[in-house]
């Protein structure tokens, strides 16, 4: 009996081993496979890691570029103005120049005008002088033309006269 004692002890020791060897094994290989996925779930965490720092990189170089393009803007609409300002104001020289040339036209225009009239007024008086001598030389024609008659009558008579004094010689 005290062999069959010392086997089911021994069995049952063995039994007891083999089972708490087949927990350790268990234990192990949930520890290990547990492990093996905590890797997996590092090696994803750091490769999410990196893909949001990559993102916020992007996004802070997206930033900068918006910022840069505010500036461009910002700089091209304060040209803007400052070109708009001077096309006004040259705008605002020209019609100054302009309404100088339509005073500088006008005037020339006035002072053409009274020329003009200065010279209607010379004409007028030159017609009147014109018409005032065509009257003097009809009357002097008319006077003339009596002038003339006289003269042929006076020439008639004279050669009457001729012709009576070789009549009687």
């Amino acid at each position: 009996m005290k062999n069959y004692r010392k086997t089911i002890i021994s069995a049952f020791i063995f039994a007891i081993v083999f089972s708490g060897c087949l927990g350790a094994k268990a234990l192990a290989e949930n520890y290990w496979a547990g492990h093996a996925d905590i890797e997996v779930i590092n090696q994803n965490i750091d490769t999410l890691t990196n893909r949001i720092q990559t993102k916020n990189q992007k996004i802070s170089d997206l930033n900068n570029t918006v910022k840069d393009l505010q500036n461009t803007v910002n700089s091209e609409k304060q040209q803007a103005t400052s070109l708009n300002l001077q096309l006004e104001q040259a705008n605002s020289d020209k019609q100054k120049e302009i309404q100088q040339k339509i005073n500088e036209i006008n005037e020339k225009i006035a002072e053409g005008n009274q020329k003009v009239a200065d010279k209607q007024k010379e004409l007028d008086t030159a017609n009147q002088t014109i018409s005032s001598l065509q009257a003097q030389i009809s009357d002097l024609q008319a006077k003339s033309g009596q002038n003339d008659q006289a003269l042929s009558d006076v020439q008639a008579t004279r050669q009457k006269a001729d012709q009576a004094v070789q009549n009687a010689q």
